[in-house]
């Protein structure tokens, strides 16, 4: 067995032992002398005060938003407001053929109105009238009707559509536009507004026709005297009026093809006279059909508009004014809105 060594180290051979170290002195001497004898890099800098950065000015006010009050709005009107004779009408040579129109008023947004099957621009009188007061206001004749020129070409929404942005065009009657239709014109400013959307502040359908109304009808087996236009009717009509008649099929496929409906303030008039006299089915075909069209936005609203037929401008051209009021003071709310 290999035992471990313990011989020590010789006394020369052993390492030194540690030697605890001191504390290292400075010594800091300070030297008196005059002030005026200290160089100049060694004198202290002298302080800079800097003042408290000025306050930005307070925001001006925000104008304030428009009067959005329908009375407000109606006490506006002057007393010939009511009258029943529309402004002279003014021609506009479109690249689709002279159109006559009538335009009048000022302010924005432009209210476009757009008549029925077999009427023109004066189908409107009191109510342009009265909506002329408020803002900037225009009705025309479409080709074939008033003192507007006939057309060869169809007369099937997307042409009427073109020929309608051409008058706009040439006319530079600039968007947005709050568009007011009746029966077959409710039909066009529908295929309007889902065509041209950003071009939109508002929509008023006056007794108009839901584009699945006459589908829908024929699914249930209900004879076509009640939704469709007697053929006397068709064949007493002028021109202008067959071709459109004509084409109201095609015209409904349109608005179904059509792009989403925009979220613009919409109010859906509808009569309660003639409906009343239909056979239950149809009548609520029809009542179905209207509030579905109210739901196109979702700023949409329904109104049943009492003792008025078809014609419900004619009838209650009261309630029609009203509605028009409501979405120009809508549309104008939502355009101060997005400035402020």
């Amino acid at each position: 067995m290999v035992r471990a060594s313990t011989t020590s180290l010789p006394d020369h051979q052993k390492p030194p032992e540690a030697v605890p170290s001191q504390p290292i002195r400075r010594r800091t001497t300070v030297l008196r002398m005059p002030q005026d004898a200290v160089p100049a890099y060694l004198k202290p800098s002298s302080r800079t005060t800097v003042a408290p950065l000025p306050k930005a000015p307070p925001p001006p006010p925000a104008e304030p938003l428009p009067l959005l009050s329908v009375d407000a709005l109606r006490a506006r009107m002057g007393p010939g407001a009511r009258d029943e004779t529309m402004p002279p009408h003014t021609m506009s040579y479109t690249p689709m053929g002279a159109r006559a129109f009538v335009s009048a008023g000022t302010g924005g947004p432009t209210v476009l109105f757009e008549a029925g099957l077999g009427h023109g621009k004066n189908a409107w009188g009191r109510i342009f009238n009265e909506i002329s007061a408020i803002s900037h206001t225009v009705a025309y004749d479409r080709a074939g009707y008033g003192q507007s020129e006939l057309s060869k070409q169809p007369r099937d929404g997307l042409q009427i559509l073109r020929e309608l942005r051409a008058l706009l065009q040439t006319e530079e009657i600039k968007p947005p536009y709050v568009l007011v239709g009746h029966s077959l014109g409710g039909t066009i400013v529908k295929l309007f507004a889902k065509t041209y959307p950003l071009e939109v502040a508002g929509v008023v359908l006056v007794d108009a026709r839901h584009a699945e109304f006459s589908k829908r009808c024929k699914q249930l087996g209900v004879h076509r005297m009640w939704y469709e236009p007697p053929a006397l009717l068709f064949a007493m009509a002028s021109s202008a009026t067959r071709a459109e008649m004509a084409s109201a099929a095609l015209t409904a496929r349109q608005v179904r093809r059509a792009g989403e409906f925009p979220p613009v303030p919409l109010i859906v008039l509808s009569q309660d006279r003639t409906t009343s006299r239909w056979p239950e089915r149809i009548g609520k075909v029809w009542d179905a059909s209207q509030r579905n069209m109210a739901k196109m936005s979702r700023l949409g609203r329904m109104k049943i508009v009492g003792d008025s037929g078809h014609n419900i401008h004619h009838d209650q051209p009261d309630m029609v004014t009203t509605a028009i009021l409501s979405v120009i003071a809508a549309a104008r709310y939502a355009q101060a809105k997005n400035k402020s």
